[in-house]
């Protein structure tokens, strides 16, 4: 099983905080439907979400196939438990028309052309700031989506001493140089510094989405304005130093855009944690990405071409929201180009 350093930190919490306290000291072939019952419900008694228990149940049953397969039990238990049902508390959201148009009219200046790409393309956060030069090919006005910015968890990579104590003589992991990525070793990754590594995208394979013909022109004149930039990890949107964009700058730069745009008001630029107390939430970065997907939607597009150009695995999640280098995916694109014609100008500098 291939899992992202951030699927695999889930199942670790899961195994640490629940499977492992509640069933560690039974033996797998005395396992009964009802222990898995007991793990649901101990999620659940402790407040967390639907998908939490789900995924709890998941972990359990991917265990029980490995013992099954291996002999080890005759049949997986889980499989007699029904998953519990994940219930979204929150309905993913995004922008209106007026909005979005807002939005790209306020970002109408070089540095805007990650939320004309935001929102005109659906592509995640983590890719749009994993993003390399190398993949966008201006000429057939589209860019690959190749990698995305990910902060990989680390451990230590020396050998321990005593309960506690490590030979490097610091606690934690991620201090000492020589620490390891706590990544699986089929897990493909470049990386850049500290934390900071470039993995494959969600599917786990690349993409190529289509750029319509404003943001082929505001794209060109970036590369312009950028050429004497330093960068040294090849990233198409970076810090003037070079160093890339951390997903909750680039959170707080969407906010600042919303307060110009008129989307939100001054308190709901700040950070979660330094709002006023009952401060209304805010569209996150996700939101752009979802006005791709509601758009061309509304437009008409059929569900498995939006599907192709935001990345979704399968329909059923295109739907949720209401090879890219196919004619009908770049006719979706040039219908949603028509759709926000009034803000699609060429950037002021």
């Amino acid at each position: 099983m291939r899992l992202k350093p951030n699927s695999l930190a889930t199942t670790e919490s899961l195994m640490r905080n629940w499977i492992v306290p509640l069933l560690g000291r039974r033996r797998i072939s005395e396992l009964k439907p009802s222990d898995v019952r007991l793990v649901h419900k101990a999620v659940f008694d402790a407040g967390l979400a639907t998908g939490t228990a789900r995924k709890a149940h998941e972990i359990l049953s991917g265990m029980l196939s490995a013992a099954k397969a291996d002999g080890l039990v005759t049949r997986n238990v889980v499989d007699d438990v029904k998953p519990p049902e994940v219930i979204a508390k929150n309905p993913r959201g995004s922008l209106s028309t007026e909005q979005a148009l807002a939005v790209l009219a306020a970002s109408a200046n070089v540095e805007g052309t990650r939320w004309w790409v935001a929102v005109l393309d659906g592509i995640r956060q983590s890719e749009r700031l994993g993003a390399l030069i190398e993949g966008l090919d201006l000429d057939a006005g589209t860019l690959r989506v190749d990698w995305q910015l990910e902060e990989l968890r680390s451990e230590h990579g020396c050998e321990p001493l005593a309960e506690g104590q490590w030979s490097c003589l610091t606690k934690r992991g991620s201090s000492f140089p020589q620490r390891r990525f706590k990544v699986k070793s089929s897990l493909e990754y470049i990386h850049l510094y500290g934390r900071l590594a470039l993995i494959r995208p969600k599917l786990g394979k690349s993409r190529t989405v289509p750029l319509i013909p404003p943001v082929v022109a505001v794209l060109h004149e970036y590369l312009e304005a950028t050429k004497d930039r330093p960068n040294p990890y090849g990233l198409l949107w970076r810090h003037e130093d070079g160093r890339p964009y951390l997903p909750h700058e680039d959170q707080q730069l969407w906010r600042d855009l919303l307060f110009r745009a008129g989307v939100i008001n001054q308190e709901q630029t700040k950070p979660p944690k330094d709002r006023t107390p009952g401060t209304p939430g805010i569209p996150t970065t996700h939101w752009a990405r979802h006005t791709t997907a509601t758009a061309l939607m509304e437009l008409g597009v059929d569900a498995k071409i939006v599907g192709e150009i935001v990345g979704h695995v399968d329909e059923k999640t295109t739907r949720r929201y209401q090879h890219v280098s196919s004619p009908t995916a770049r006719d979706a694109m040039e219908r949603l180009s028509s759709h926000f014609k009034d803000a699609l100008h060429t950037p002021t500098g």
